[in-house]
This record gives C-alpha cells, structure tokens and sequence, in this order.
C-alpha cells in the first residue's frame, strides 16, 4: 500500500515538451464515490487498476496492479 499525497503545480512555458516522449493513458473510472475512487488504465499494452480511498488531510491510501 502506498499513500498519495496530492501536489498540483503550475508549469510556465512549453520547454518541457522537448525532454521526453509521451505515451498515450487511456482510463475510465468504474466508482466514484465519497472521494473513494477506482480506475482502470491502459498504457500501451500494459493495463492497472487502481484504488484510492478516502482523503485524510492531504494524504489518503492508494493500490495500484497491473
């Protein structure tokens, strides 16, 4: 188990977009509820499920599989 600590920052500019290649996430969300949430995603051929509970403060508890 993991715990998520939610960060969002503002980034300035477009330099950033020539240090790296993307990949494409495609994901869909089966619950949504009382801030528990559980997702599904698929990179390339690789897909995850992941579950996060509800938030405490900034922190809250996260499990992800492949």
């Amino acid at each position: 188990m993991a715990t998520e600590i939610e960060r969002k920052f503002l980034v300035k500019g477009d330099e950033w977009r020539s240090l790296g290649v993307g990949e494409i996430y495609r994901q869909g969300y089966i619950a949504n509820h009382n801030g528990r949430t559980v997702r599904v995603r698929v990179v390339g051929e690789q897909g995850y499920l992941t579950i996060k509970g509800s938030t405490t403060g900034m922190k809250r508890a996260e499990f992800e599989y492949k």
